[in-house]
């Protein structure tokens, strides 16, 4: 029986990937800047937390969508912010930032699908 998974629930999961990706980027690809370590993780650690509250809860309201879309335009920022030195660090949390406000936004205008009994 194949499981077929609704947009909402797929953009979600897509946030899920990137907050993951985000807390272990640092290591694999060998940050140097502090700022971006320490945001990187931080700001993981807040995408996943949302993404559970929205996947194991009964409440989800639509705010989780815009927290998404806001952390998703602070990644792209924050380079610029935080003054990052290190390329590869700025052009992934500009990348990972347009991917987060693109699945956010995506989700938020998508009305979820209740599963048929």
């Amino acid at each position: 029986m194949a499981y077929n998974m609704s947009p909402t629930t797929a953009a979600t999961y897509g946030i899920l990937v990137t907050g993951i990706w985000l807390i272990i980027a640092p290591f694999v690809l060998a940050y140097i800047d502090a700022a971006a370590i320490t945001n990187d993780i931080v700001v993981g650690i807040i995408l996943i937390s949302l993404v559970l509250i929205r996947l194991f809860s009964s409440f989800r309201p639509n705010w989780l969508n815009w927290a998404n879309i806001i952390l998703g335009f602070w990644l792209i920022i924050a380079p610029f912010v935080l003054g990052y030195t290190f390329a590869t660090s700025q052009w992934n949390d500009i990348i990972l930032g347009i991917v987060v406000v693109v699945l956010g936004a995506w989700s938020a205008v998508l009305k979820p699908t209740r599963p048929r009994l």
